[in-house]
């Protein structure tokens, strides 16, 4: 099982444009429909869980980041960076509700978990759906580590 935490895919919709895979979060959490086709990561934070997911598109990858409470995703973050695989990202825990990761080699990312959406600003290769507000709060850590 991919992360500290652990999911289970249970099934998969392999639609070109926007494949899906079910997940069961951690042994006997929500069951949950996610953007991606590989599952890389998932993590438990109370009664939330953060997953981390790819759509293994050579050239045009895409690294999905989701917030999954209650059975639903309740906050999402799309990092897109053409011409570099995902394959190896390896999210981990830095603190409670702090977590670090590669993508692509060689750009530190640091994601913090808010208690409540606040106003993000504008990243390179970070896509929020057109959403202002998020508690996914990415920052490059070589440059721009303060949040959200």
């Amino acid at each position: 099982m991919p992360g500290a935490d652990g999911g289970t895919v249970l099934d998969r919709r392999e639609d070109p444009e926007r494949p899906e895979i079910l997940l069961r979060c951690g042994a006997s959490g929500p069951e949950v429909w996610l953007p991606g086709r590989h599952l890389l990561a998932v993590f438990e934070l109370d009664a939330e869980w953060l997953v981390f997911s790819d759509h293994d598109i050579p050239e045009e990858e895409l690294l999905e980041i989701c917030l999954v409470f209650e059975g639903r995703i309740a906050d999402r973050a799309s990092l897109a960076f053409p011409g570099w695989a995902s394959a190896g990202i390896a999210p981990e825990r830095e603190g409670g509700r702090r977590f670090g990761f590669d993508f692509p080699p060689g750009r530190r990312w640091r994601l913090e978990i808010g208690a409540q959406p606040a106003l993000i600003r504008p990243r390179l290769g970070v896509h929020r759906d057109g959403r202002w507000r998020s508690r996914l709060w990415l920052s490059q850590v070589e440059r721009d580590a303060e949040s959200p």
